[in-house]
């Protein structure tokens, strides 16, 4: 089942989107897309995001059912958190 959450800043989209691509690359993750949307991917895990005015909407599609919902949602908040 899909989890999804939302997560607000306050910048520029553009900016978000480069910090969380760098910080996926880090993570030896991908993260696809632009400021409207894309997806990611990394360690089993698999998801979308889309971007409306000032809030990323994350949905985490596939996962390793051994990690909690909450450690992925952690670490995915840190890669679109504002800098």
């Amino acid at each position: 089942m899909a989890k999804t959450f939302d997560v607000s800043f306050s910048g520029e989209a553009a900016s978000i989107l480069q910090h969380a691509k760098h910080a996926a690359d880090q993570a030896g993750a991908t993260l696809r897309g632009d400021e409207n949307g894309g997806t990611f991917s990394g360690k089993g895990v698999e998801g979308r995001y889309e971007v409306s005015g000032h809030t990323v909407h994350v949905t985490i599609t596939k996962k390793p059912i051994v990690v909690a919902d909450s450690v992925i949602e952690s670490r995915l908040r840190d890669f679109f958190k504002e800098r």
